[in-house]
């Protein structure tokens, strides 16, 4: 098995979510696949980073704004973890989902991060949207707060 801990725990993550029906979720405007919203749990299938688990669970949880070099480097680690474990990763999640839906969303996770890598691509910083949290904006529009970090 690849870098999962505890799947029991990933697979009832996973099956909470598409029972409380995924998310719609933009990034810089794009509309990302549905299953874009499970991120997280391929960060979790995928032997990276601790910090890039926690980056992708961030994103699909809440509407926020990075640096877009994060973006790229998250984004670009996932995706490349991801074609190499392919075959792994679809045995887990058949293993966790039974349902033969394996290969639309390794396609569906492929298609959002190269749609992300893509956005990111030239410029300094990237936005997304999460729909139904209570941070994500209403047509692009935010309260005015402003949000400091150190990058």
């Amino acid at each position: 098995m690849l870098g999962v801990k505890d799947p029991e725990m990933i697979g009832e993550q996973m099956s909470m979510k598409t029972r409380e029906k995924l998310r719609v979720m933009s990034f810089e405007g794009q509309l990302l696949p549905q299953w874009a919203q499970l991120l997280f749990l391929a960060a979790r299938l995928c032997p990276v980073a601790q910090d890039a688990s926690f980056w992708f669970s961030r994103l699909t949880s809440s509407s926020g704004v990075d640096n877009a070099r994060t973006v790229l480097k998250q984004c670009r680690l996932l995706r490349a973890s991801i074609q190499e474990h392919h075959k792994s990763i679809a045995t887990e999640l058949q293993r966790i989902r039974s349902d033969g839906q394996s290969k639309h969303i390794l396609a569906a996770w492929l298609y959002s991060l190269d749609t992300m890598i893509l956005e990111a691509r030239d410029k300094r910083t990237c936005s997304w949207i999460v729909e139904g949290t209570e941070d994500a904006s209403v047509n692009g529009l935010d309260d005015g707060e402003v949000t400091l970090r150190r990058v």
